[in-house]
């Protein structure tokens, strides 16, 4: 037990910086084990765009113009007719829906991809014994549909419509993506909420330290990448609007994957990120404490004011005694006796 609570008081009292290390301690640690699925999700989301908005992008360049020469037209005296008006709206249009599109896939399959990795790596950071395989498989349970609507339909209706939506549900409901699957969490959402309390600059630094580090490694990759293929030019523009054309649909798929490259080997970096984050919250929450915004660590007296009751089997902290342990299912009656008696 005295183990525990020393793990819990070095859980609440880590620091931004040491959140992002540890998070970086989860990626190296147990990249082997992730990349093969997060990958498959990331090549997912690739090979559904292409397949369903493929028809629509040839579309839109079979309109014939850009945003460069609406702001051309625009930018000349002459007067523009109905029949412009009605291309640049529809051109507009279509260019806003394939965009709401690609960040609708993009949102659903990634939401499912955190989903399927998260309750293993929370349980790793908690030092808890458990199988990768039945942890994916338990990820796909009817909880994962409220996931899905917040994050992955809520979240980018929210960013296409304002942006100031989206960052609320981001910032308030991340956490969804742990609770729905941890056991005795009955609302996950109320949960999820609970734990990401007070802690928007924290969510919204780790959201920006990931974007930020993948973006400058995207960025060298994609300059020493151009340098070889050279995929500015006027010869491999042609080539790619050939096999959009003509439906290639695998030559999109590669090409996608290439110059995605980055994206799909850093694609364990963010959930790894977010579990260092979220464990030191919800150790924050389940010990009562209110977020702090002080440097200045928290004792260890004020870790043994607080009750604190742990399974004498697995050593995982109850927030209150119940007949069966929440994590490993042991008998816990003669614990919930002794303090009825207290």
């Amino acid at each position: 037990m005295e183990k525990n609570s020393q793990r819990m008081l070095d859980l609440i009292n880590k620091r931004f910086s040491d959140i992002l290390s540890e998070g970086f301690k989860l990626f190296l640690r147990y990249y082997k084990t992730l990349i093969l699925p997060l990958a498959i999700f990331q090549i997912l989301v690739i090979t559904f765009n292409i397949f369903l908005l493929t028809d629509l992008k040839v579309y839109l360049d079979s309109l014939g113009i850009s945003f460069l020469d609406i702001l051309d037209k625009l930018g000349e005296n002459t007067p523009l007719t109905g029949g412009d008006w009605n291309l640049f709206s529809l051109f507009f249009l279509l260019n806003f829906a394939l965009i709401f599109l690609q960040n609708l896939i993009g949102a659903i399959i990634i939401t499912i991809a955190m989903c399927s990795v998260s309750n293993y790596l929370y349980n790793k950071q908690m030092q808890i014994d458990i199988s990768f395989f039945s942890s994916f498989k338990s990820a796909f349970n009817k909880k994962i549909f409220i996931v899905i609507l917040i994050l992955g339909i809520f979240l980018p209706l929210g960013s296409f419509l304002l942006m100031f939506p989206s960052i609320i549900i981001f910032a308030f409901f991340i956490f969804v993506v742990f609770t729905y699957n941890i056991e005795g969490a009955g609302k996950p959402l109320l949960e999820a909420r609970n734990i990401a309390k007070g802690a928007f600059w924290k969510i919204s630094g780790v959201f920006i330290f990931n974007f930020i580090f993948i973006f400058v490694a995207s960025s060298i990759y994609n300059t020493v990448l151009n340098l070889f293929l050279n995929t500015d030019s006027a010869i491999f523009s042609l080539n790619y609007n050939l096999w959009l054309s003509t439906r290639n649909y695998p030559m999109l798929i590669l090409y996608q994957i290439l110059i995605n490259l980055i994206e799909i080997i850093l694609a364990p970096l963010f959930i790894c990120l977010l579990t260092s984050l979220f464990v030191t919250l919800k150790a924050r929450k389940d010990l009562g404490l209110k977020y702090q915004r002080t440097r200045d660590p928290i004792h260890t007296r004020l870790i043994e004011e607080l009750p604190r009751i742990y399974c004498p089997y697995c050593g995982v902290l109850i927030p209150s005694v119940k007949k069966f342990c929440p994590r490993c299912g042991e008998n816990l009656s003669f614990m919930l006796n002794k303090e009825r008696k207290e």
